[in-house]
C-alpha cells in the first residue's frame, strides 16, 4: 500500500474496477463503461432514468449483463461470454440503495452487525463494531430501535453504517446523503469524505447533488440515456460540459457550433466572435456565463462582437438575482440584479437586446 500526495492511501491490488455493462430493464437500453482505480470515488450524475441505479445494481450482481463485463481488482465478476457469474453475496460489494433494504425484524444495530458476522466475525465483535459505525454516522443513540421507527435520515444513517462497515473491495453507494435535512447533510458529507480519504477499495456513488459531487469525487461520470456522456476530473467536467445538462447543472450557456479562425457560425444562421487567441477549427462548443450576458432595450451603441435581438421567454428570481431564460436565434440564460430588471421593463414575452464580449466566450473542440 502507497500514499498519494494528497495523503489518500493507495491499495496495491493490480486493477480497480473494469466494467462495460450493456443491458436493457423496461425502456431503458444500458450501455456504459467504468474504469476507476483503487482508491477511487467515482460520482454518476445524470437525470432522472438515465441509467445510474440501473448501473450500480448490474454491478452489485442484482441485475444480470446481456453483454459486457465486470472487474474488481484482476478479478472477473461477471461475463455473459465466458459464463461467469459470481453471486453477490460473493462479491465483496458494499450497497446501499434509496430504499435502504434495512431488515425490519432486526435493530439497527443487529442490521450492521449482519454483514458483519456473514463475514466470519463473532457475534460479539460484530456488535461493537456495528456499535462503532452507528455512532460514527451519528445514529448511535437509536441502535435498538427497528426500522420502522427511524425517521428517514435515520435509516438512511443505518444502511450507510452497514455498507462501510464490511470494509468492501467496491462500495455502492446511491443518493446517501438525499433523506438528510441540510445540517446533518453538510456533517455526515464531511465524515463521508474523511473516510472515504483512507478507503481503498472503489466507490461509485449516486447524487444529484452537486456540491457533494464536486467534493468527493475523484471522478464525474455523466449518464444521459443509458450512455456515459462525460467523464473526467470535476473540475474539467464543470468547466467544460460537453451537452445542455451538464452545463445547465454548472450554470453555464453551451452553445454547438463551426468555428472558422475565431468566428463560430451557430444554428439558424447566428455568428458569434471569441477572443481565443489559437481558436480550435471544425465543430465546437462555446460556453457562457450567465453573467456574462448583458441586456439593452435597444441595440447598443459601439461596436460590440457579439449582440442578438431575442425575446424574454421566462424570469425567475434565484437569491439576489434574476435568471432570464432568452429565447432567439441565439437561445442564452442571463443573470441580472432586479434592479435591471426594473430598468429595463423586462416581462415575459417582450423584445430585448442580448450582447457578449468575446472575451467572456471560452471555445473548445465538440
Amino acid at each position: 500500500m502507497t500514499t498519494a500526495g494528497d495523503g489518500r492511501k493507495q491499495a496495491s491490488a493490480p486493477d480497480g474496477l473494469r466494467a462495460h455493462v450493456r443491458l436493457h430493464k423496461g425502456s431503458l437500453s444500458l450501455d456504459a463503461e467504468l474504469s476507476a482505480a483503487p482508491g477511487d470515488v467515482v460520482v454518476l450524475l445524470g437525470p432522472n432514468a438515465a441509467g445510474k441505479t440501473t448501473l450500480l445494481r448490474a454491478l452489485a450482481g442484482l441485475i444480470p449483463l446481456e453483454d459486457g463485463s465486470v472487474v474488481l481488482e484482476g478479478r472477473t465478476l461477471e461475463d455473459p461470454g465466458i459464463g461467469v457469474c459470481v453471486p453477490t453475496a460473493e462479491r465483496s460489494v458494499g450497497v446501499m440503495f434509496q430504499d435502504y433494504l434495512l431488515f425490519p425484524h432486526l435493530s439497527a444495530l443487529e442490521n450492521v452487525a449482519f454483514g458483519l458476522r456473514s463475514h466470519g466475525l463473532h457475534r460479539h465483535q460484530a456488535r461493537e463494531r456495528a456499535m462503532a459505525w452507528l455512532e460514527r454516522v451519528g445514529v448511535g443513540d437509536h441502535a435498538r430501535e427497528r426500522p420502522k421507527a427511524l425517521s428517514g435520515g435515520q435509516a438512511q444513517r443505518v444502511a450507510l453504517a452497514r455498507a462501510l462497515a464490511t470494509d468492501p473491495r467496491l462500495l455502492l453507494l446511491d443518493e446517501p446523503l438525499s433523506a438528510m435535512d441540510a445540517g446533518a447533510r453538510v456533517a455526515l458529507r464531511r465524515d463521508l469524505r474523511r473516510h472515504l480519504g483512507s478507503y481503498t477499495g472503489t466507490c461509485v456513488m449516486v447524487t444529484h447533488d452537486l456540491i457533494e459531487a464536486m467534493s468527493l469525487a475523484d471522478q464525474l461520470v455523466v449518464m444521459e440515456g443509458g450512455r456515459v456522456t462525460q467523464s473526467g476530473p470535476p473540475e474539467h467536467v464543470s468547466a467544460h460540459p460537453r451537452s445542455p445538462y451538464v452545463a445547465d447543472l454548472v450554470g453555464l450557456n453551451l452553445l454547438r457550433g463551426r468555428a472558422h479562425g475565431r468566428s463560430v457560425d451557430l444554428p439558424h444562421g447566428a455568428r458569434l466572435i471569441a477572443a481565443d487567441p489559437h481558436p480550435p477549427d471544425g465543430e465546437v462548443f462555446a460556453i457562457v456565463r450567465p453573467q456574462a450576458v448583458s441586456l439593452h432595450r435597444s441595440h447598443p451603441e459601439g461596436s460590440p462582437r457579439n449582440v442578438w435581438p431575442a425575446t424574454v421567454h421566462s424570469l425567475d428570481v434565484v437569491g439576489d438575482r434574476v435568471r432570464v431564460q432568452l429565447d432567439g436565434d441565439v437561445p442564452l440564460i442571463a443573470e441580472v440584479t432586479p434592479a435591471a430588471v426594473a430598468d429595463l421593463r423586462l416581462d415575459e414575452g417582450g423584445p430585448v437586446w442580448a450582447s457578449v464580449k468575446a472575451v467572456e466566450i471560452c471555445v473548445y473542440p465538440a
